[in-house]
């Protein structure tokens, strides 16, 4: 079973959040574990489940709070995911659906 936790950690992570803390300095990182939970308005445990979120994972982060933890680790819009999304513009869309 510590097998399975091991391969687990070793996956890749939907969102940078691990990547970013590891960057703090010794004491920075103590303050901030600490004071995420309450500056996303979650519990402690939430906040280590969303770390430990994998790329392909059904299981989201609620925007708002992505957003304020990419505001808190200075990334901009879209920095914490790790696998960017894709889409099309409307205009493609109406443009493909206008042709048919």
């Amino acid at each position: 079973m510590e097998t399975n936790v091991q391969n687990k950690e070793l996956l890749p992570k939907k969102y940078k959040i691990q990547e970013c803390i590891e960057n703090l300095k010794r004491n920075e990182y103590r303050i901030i574990i600490k004071a995420i939970p309450s500056i996303i308005g979650k519990g402690a445990t939430t906040f280590y489940n969303y770390r430990d979120i994998l790329i392909d994972d059904k299981e989201d982060i609620p925007f708002k709070i992505v957003r304020k933890l990419e505001i808190l680790f200075g990334l901009e819009s879209g920095g914490l995911e790790t696998k960017k999304t894709d889409g099309n513009h409307y205009s493609q869309i109406v443009e493909q659906h206008r042709k048919r």
